[in-house]
This record gives C-alpha cells, sequence and structure tokens, in this order.
C-alpha cells in the first residue's frame, strides 16, 4: 500500500541490528490473541523513540501485531510489542506499542553516538 506521509514525532537514528520477530494472532476463538513460538530473523535499518524500520523474510500485513526482541546496546535486550504501519515488500516501519523506559534510554543513547536517518 506504501509509505504513509512523513509525521515525525521522534527523531530516527541509524540503528542495524538483528531483530527476533514474532507474529501475534489472533487465537483460535478469536478472543485473544497469541504470540507465535517461532520467529523470524529482520533487520533494522533505522529506530526511533517511536519505531523503527525492519527488513523480514516475508511480508506483513498493515496493522498487524509483533514481538520484537533486540538489543538497544551491549548486554541490553529488550522486548517490545509493535503494530505495522507500512509495508513494501519485505520492509516494514513498526511502531512501538508501551514502549518502556530502558529502550527509550538506549535508543536516546544512540541518538547521542549517531547521525540522524533520513
Amino acid at each position: 500500500m506504501g509509505r504513509p506521509a512523513e509525521k515525525r514525532e521522534f527523531n530516527r537514528f541509524e540503528f542495524q541490528k538483528s531483530v527476533q520477530v514474532y507474529p501475534v494472532l489472533p487465537s483460535k476463538s478469536g478472543n485473544i490473541l497469541e504470540v507465535e513460538t517461532r520467529s523470524l530473523k529482520g533487520k533494522t535499518h533505522n529506530i526511533s523513540e517511536g519505531g523503527l524500520s525492519l527488513v523480514t523474510p516475508k511480508s506483513f500485513s498493515e496493522n498487524s501485531i509483533v514481538k520484537l526482541n533486540f538489543q538497544v546496546e551491549k548486554n541490553q535486550s529488550v522486548e517490545v510489542y509493535g503494530k505495522i504501519m507500512w509495508s513494501e515488500k519485505k520492509q516494514c516501519g513498526i511502531r512501538f506499542m508501551l514502549a518502556d523506559p530502558h529502550l527509550r534510554q538506549g535508543i536516546r543513547a544512540i541518538g547521542k553516538k549517531k547521525p540522524k536517518s533520513k
């Protein structure tokens, strides 16, 4: 469907790391969501306090939910849920849902070390 017009709340920074991506799907009953036990390995392009850009082996539908595991800094792993905001082929933009203070602090630390991404 394409990327929406740029409306950035946070600065984004170059960030190329591996990410474990776990799709979140409706349960068989349809009442709750379940996290897949098998993950996909993705690679980030950039990150901000609001989300990240990701390339994965498969494409995701817009509005899908995923659980992400990755290292913000050495020895600092984070787990965060995100919503697919746009998807083109095997690249997508993910908005974080309820990002915790450790994640935001780690992203700010990245911003102090790296240039802003376009």
